[in-house]
């Protein structure tokens, strides 16, 4: 299997060669054009999804976009709802915990976030995990960076965390309304 990808690989770069990423592209050359994938019109990109998860969260992406992860954060609360590969529909799984480890003023704090399951997931398992950790609210909203590592299926997810306040109508004060 392996053989006949890198022969796949191998053939499709000596008929396209090598491509200068300054080069211009012909308009005449179709080569481009838009092609339908596993039934999806051409218009669609397979690989796309929203900005922002269905509760207005920020996006964290797990293994290549296998899965997501959405963070939000209002008030005073911190949660993550596990979401699949197009970022849009809710995944339950069996972990009991995820860990998010931030950094804040040069310290390193580590969280663990307790599954919520919601009325929708199947028995034993959580698509939700939240804190209500005031440490980790207050480092949120300073804009800490960090990771989340989660176990799905039997494996290991890490996501990048990098909290982002730099948005318009952003209010540091009550978290009324701080949703994202």
């Amino acid at each position: 299997m392996k053989y006949k990808m890198l022969l796949s690989a191998v053939a499709c770069f000596a008929l396209t060669g090598c491509s200068d990423k300054n080069a211009s592209v012909d308009s005449a050359d179709d080569s481009s054009a838009p092609v339908a994938i596993d039934g999806m019109p051409p218009s669609i990109d397979a690989h796309a999804h929203p900005e922002h998860g269905p509760h207005g969260g920020e996006l964290v992406e797990l293994g290549k976009e296998a899965f997501h992860l959405e963070m939000v954060h209002a008030g005073g609360a911190v949660g993550f709802f596990v979401l699949d590969g197009s970022a849009t529909k809710p995944v339950a799984i069996d972990a009991k915990k995820l860990t998010v480890s931030l950094k804040h003023d040069g310290e390193v704090k580590v969280f663990e976030l307790a599954a919520e399951p919601q009325a929708e997931d199947e028995a034993g398992k959580a698509s939700r995990y939240s804190t209500r950790d005031e440490v980790m609210d207050q480092w949120m909203d300073a804009g800490a960076e960090g990771a989340v590592v989660v176990e799905i299926d039997g494996k290991s997810f890490t996501g990048k965390i990098s909290h982002d306040h730099d948005h318009a109508g952003h209010d540091h004060g009550d978290h009324e309304g701080h949703d994202h």
